[in-house]
């Protein structure tokens, strides 16, 4: 039968009868997809070691008839990202991503520039250059503008009023709206009003149009990380439809 290979991270796993696996991965060339690792519980040479979350891959899987879930037949290692594994935050923070990748994307649909950007967030916070707080806003930040969620930052999402255009102090983040509104457009308080100053609106809108590389050159205060985390893991939820468990998670522990 016709089969496949692909670079890929491994997202989430699950126990399938006695000794199999079933394991789900953001593959560069497939998209995200879910594979069976035959007897991965029952033999302690096959597939040893290399089937742990956030381990980058290169698999080899033998497609099957009428639709069926692929099989893993061959997997080497090609990152393991082990420096992040001994940091309780940076592992909460690779869990989120994971989450929001395998809970967002659809199967057996290529996206490239997603598995870029995963590879290369678990690769920051395996190498540990970039606070892992930074990191997590620049991912959630071009994780929603890949995927066509990207908030909108320029100006007023009602009335079209620019934001340089806006008086000093905060302006109101909208995730209803799915972007930003003036003051004079957003009266009043509601649970999904965030007010933010304009310098974090304006690093965020900076970070949907750059490369990661120049995103990380950014230079952000204490005020500006909480500001950027609290946006991002307001509206991020928001469109998903839901609050992922390791977001609870990694709120606990900070």
């Amino acid at each position: 039968m016709p089969g496949f290979s692909s670079q890929a991270i491994l997202l989430r796993r699950f126990d399938c009868g006695d000794y199999d696996l079933v394991v789900s991965f953001l593959t560069l060339l497939k998209g995200k997809l879910s594979v069976i690792a035959k007897n991965a519980k029952k033999s302690r040479k096959r597939f040893s070691g290399l089937l742990e979350p956030f381990t980058a891959l290169d698999l080899v899987c033998r497609s099957v008839r009428n639709g069926g879930i692929p099989v893993l037949q061959e997997a080497s290692m090609q990152n393991p990202f082990a420096g992040l594994r001994g940091d309780v935050i940076r592992t909460a923070y690779a869990s989120y991503w994971a989450e929001l990748v395998h809970g967002w994307l659809e199967e057996f649909k290529p996206q490239p520039e997603i598995f870029h950007l995963l590879y290369h967030g678990l690769d920051a916070l395996d190498r540990g250059g970039v606070s892992p707080d930074v990191m997590s806003i620049i991912f959630q930040m071009r994780f929603v503008t890949l995927t066509g969620f990207a908030p909108s930052l320029k100006a007023c999402g009602l009335c079209g009023r620019s934001i340089d255009t806006m008086p000093v102090g905060a302006v109101i983040f909208d995730l209803a709206k799915g972007g930003i509104v003036c003051k004079r457009c957003s009266p009043g308080e509601s649970p999904y009003r965030l007010a933010l100053s304009k310098g974090t609106v304006k690093q965020l809108a900076w970070i949907q149009e750059y490369d990661l590389t120049a995103a990380q050159r950014l230079r952000f205060t204490g005020a500006s990380i909480h500001e950027g985390l609290r946006a991002m893991e307001a509206f991020v939820p928001y469109h998903l439809g839901r609050m992922p468990r390791s977001l609870k998670f990694l709120n606990d522990l900070r």
